[in-house]
């Protein structure tokens, strides 16, 4: 399975789920709640404050079922345990 490199958050507006870039999430809905696409946690964004900037998802807590954290990932996808409905 290969990593994706996701742009993309979920925000919450309005009780509903909307998919939008990390960009538009952080500069325009940063006090909105997110959520990671592929496991449904609670994330935030974070700057990369060198000279070549970006944006990143950070999960608020650890999970080893999500695709996005290479790191702790055991290669099989799974709901977040404090998934956001």
């Amino acid at each position: 399975m290969t990593i994706p490199d996701v742009p993309e958050c979920e925000i919450q507006i309005d009780g509903a789920w909307c998919q939008v870039s990390l960009a538009e999430a952080h500069a325009r809905h940063s006090s909105a709640i997110k959520r990671c696409p592929v496991c449904h946690g609670r994330v935030s964004i974070h700057v990369n404050s060198t000279a070549q900037g970006g944006l990143w998802l950070q999960h608020c807590r650890a999970h080893d079922g999500c695709s996005l954290m290479p790191a702790r990932f055991t290669g099989e996808v799974a709901p977040h345990p404090q998934a956001l409905d």
